[in-house]
């Protein structure tokens, strides 16, 4: 039976219904595309669930700061990515950078409860290159 804050019968107005018993497989691998044309910076999601593109434009509200000089795409897998989202739980402001080998860099602007700022920074190298699905 699907969560939802609506009765069952308002249900006919949908043209799909859908709800997943364990959303932590949903993804495998998270794939980052940055490029100097559209989509500029792209977030793709691939496992056993499916596939899911979220694009974001450099002039979006998200985007305080864009650069990128050329096209660059690299893989990482989301089970070596997971330590990072306690940082980013926490963080006010988050810097993603790559560089020409793929590495990924993560910095957090974090304050603590003196309200001084700090950084947290993780790195992740990207996965060996696999067939997109």
């Amino acid at each position: 039976m699907p969560l939802s804050t609506q009765s069952q019968a308002d249900e006919g107005q949908y043209t799909l219904v859908a709800s997943l018993d364990n959303a932590r497989n949903l993804s495998n691998i998270l794939k980052i595309t940055m490029s100097p044309s559209q989509p500029y910076f792209r977030l793709s999601t691939f496992g056993n669930s499916g596939n899911a593109h979220y694009d974001y434009p450099k002039d979006s509200d998200m985007v305080e700061l864009f650069q990128c000089t050329k096209t660059q795409t690299s893989r990482y897998k989301m089970s070596l990515l997971k330590p990072s989202t306690k940082a980013l739980a926490l963080s006010c402001k988050v810097s993603v950078r790559t560089d020409s080998r793929g590495f990924l860099s993560l910095q957090y602007l974090v304050r603590n409860d003196d309200g001084q700022i700090c950084f947290v920074e993780y790195y992740c190298c990207p996965d060996e290159e696999v067939q997109e699905e």
